[in-house]
């Protein structure tokens, strides 16, 4: 039996994870980070801190080249609150506790 995982809106998080699964947004990310972020299991595979700074690197070349970025601005925001709660260590897919919020 799954365990119920409810969001703010009341929306049970498997559901969540099942629909995404049947969609144009299917990934094997969705399905491998997706169960493990319900349970609450942030283990680093890729730690967020290395994250993060691929996003950095990616807003510098854009500035670089003068493309704008407003989603991977947004991105390194969520993830710069994610480190400053002390998630640096933990696998990239912890900022959703920081997102949640």
């Amino acid at each position: 039996m799954r365990a119920s995982r409810r969001t703010k809106a009341g929306l049970n998080g498997n559901d969540i994870l099942e629909v995404i699964k049947e969609g144009a947004i299917a990934s094997p990310m969705y399905g491998l980070k997706g169960p493990k972020i319900l349970a609450g299991d942030f283990a680093a595979n890729f730690p967020l801190k290395h994250q993060q700074k691929d996003v950095r690197l990616a807003l510098a070349l854009g500035d670089e080249v003068g493309q704008p970025m407003p989603l991977a601005a947004s991105a390194n925001e969520a993830f710069k609150a994610a480190r400053a709660a002390g998630k640096g260590d933990d696998d990239f897919s912890a900022v959703f506790t920081t997102v949640k919020q």
